[in-house]
């Protein structure tokens, strides 16, 4: 059911087993998971609609590279999924492993061990399977005649339809006994036990003025790479640093795909990318689109980060125009790529947002690497010709990089509470009840657009919570 927090007939003071905070895609497909094991409290700053004083809650300030707050956010019942493009991609393996050219790089878990969870996470995003092989998908449209030991294809799938998961899940949420989503309802506070090892309430207020306290034996924060930091910071009442942050880690390494041109290399055969220009059908219908990228022994040579090119055109460009190839790049673990709170408050008199994003000389050495070996096998092959003078990366073009509008890092998983803020359970450090689901859970971006992995990780985390309730349960029963 829904309920609106702004009613007077509302009651804000509640109890649950299972409290999530934030109905995006990873907050509503753990709270559609849970909701078999026990009564789930799906609590949302917006509501069905989309609302402006709402939107205002997500305002704060960029101080590094030019980064939009706003563009890419929308609360509300289906979070940013209003937004997404439906671009699906899986991490490549090599990912997960330290690698030691790329600091604070490793996952504490492997690639297999998410592999089921892709496999589920298809029938959420509209796939018919998790299958991401790009002969397998594209067939034939990945015969280029690239140097297969320096050029591997990928593809992004699409969905059939893309999942907007407000429109997608509501009937859901309004036909479930265990489901309820607390709608206008933003949360304020975290309040911990004395010792500080238990969340105990949630404190939630609405825009015009009412307050309550939800109680829950689990909280799962599912808020987004800016808004779960931001509340963990502003939670200052038991640490002053704000909760798991006695380390200064939240908020630390905010993470991006810097997007940018190959600025060397013209294409003379526009007819070989139609599969990466457009939307196609692969074997069986399968939408796609191609990518190309590094393989990873070349990664490992070079000593450099993931990425993956694809070949586009602006909507400015004439159809004459020959396309261009940009890359999608990997960003580097930055500890200085910060998310930090400034003086300002919203309108429920949280601290609003100061973000610091930057990158490094890694990221533009990758760059610079990546462009030269492809601009270069792209030459080679004919399928484009290096232009004289033109620089390849944009060291000399002053700072041309661009977002792509994913917020990952900034609560990252980590074996060692010195290293991040969530285990790799994605429970935060030193803290029973409260666990974080996302993208800013990812210790590394790789190249591959985050949703599809953070839908994979919800669908995780919720397999380990009806787990750890299972066994509660039966331990009770046998005394």
């Amino acid at each position: 059911m829904f309920l609106d927090a702004r009613k007077a007939d509302c009651p804000l003071n509640r109890a649950t087993q299972f409290a999530v905070v934030g109905a995006g895609p990873a907050g509503i497909t753990i709270a559609r998971e849970l909701a078999s094991v026990g009564p789930v409290l799906l609590i949302e700053s917006g509501g069905l609609k989309n609302c402006d004083d709402v939107n205002a809650l997500s305002q704060g300030e960029s101080v590094g590279w030019d980064y939009s707050l706003t563009d890419s956010r929308a609360r509300g019942f289906g979070g940013s999924s209003s937004l997404w493009a439906g671009w699906c991609a899986v991490l490549d393996d090599h990912d997960f492993v330290r690698r030691e050219w790329v600091p604070e790089s490793g996952w504490p878990i492997e690639a297999a061990q998410l592999a089921p969870f892709y496999a589920r996470a298809a029938s959420v995003v509209n796939l018919d399977r998790a299958d991401f092989d790009a002969h397998s998908v594209a067939g034939k449209a990945v015969d280029l005649p690239f140097d297969a030991t320096l050029v591997t294809p990928s593809v992004w799938r699409f969905g059939t339809s893309i999942a907007r998961f407000g429109a997608q899940f509501r009937d859901a949420f309004e036909a479930s006994k265990s489901l309820t989503a607390l709608v206008h309802a933003s949360v304020a506070d975290i309040q911990l036990s004395r010792d500080g090892t238990k969340v105990l309430e949630l404190l939630v207020r609405t825009l015009d003025g009412r307050e309550g306290r939800v109680a829950a034996d689990v909280v799962v924060l599912a808020c987004g790479g800016i808004e779960t930091p931001r509340l963990l910071l502003n939670a200052n009442g038991h640490h002053p640093a704000g909760i798991g942050n006695e380390t200064g880690l939240v908020g630390r390494f905010f993470m991006e795909h810097p997007h940018e041109a190959v600025h060397a290399l013209e294409l003379t055969h526009a007819d070989w990318f139609e599969h990466s220009l457009h939307q196609s059908n692969g074997i069986g219908g399968q939408q796609f689109m191609l990518a190309l990228g590094l393989t990873t022994r070349a990664q490992q040579t070079e000593k450099i980060l993931n990425a993956r090119a694809h070949v586009y055109r602006t909507p400015d460009m004439p159809s004459s125009e020959p396309p261009r190839l940009g890359l999608f790049m990997e960003q580097a673990p930055n500890p200085n790529s910060a998310l930090q709170l400034s003086d300002s408050r919203d309108a429920i008199g949280l601290r609003r947002v100061r973000l610091d994003w930057q990158l490094d000389s890694l990221d533009q050495r990758s760059y610079d690497i990546t462009c030269r070996l492809l601009a270069e096998e792209f030459a080679r092959c004919g399928a484009g010709h290096l232009s004289p003078g033109r620089p390849s990366g944009s060291t000399s073009r002053g700072r041309t990089f661009i977002p792509t509008n994913h917020h990952i890092g900034t609560t990252r998983m980590s074996a060692t509470s010195t290293e991040g803020v969530v285990d790799s359970d994605c429970r935060v450090h030193g803290i029973d009840n409260l666990y974080i689901a996302g993208s800013s859970v990812f210790p590394t971006s790789s190249w591959a657009n985050p949703t599809f992995t953070l839908i994979a990780l919800a669908l995780r985390l919720a397999d380990h919570l009806g787990s750890l309730v299972t066994h509660a349960a039966r331990e009770r029963d046998h005394g």
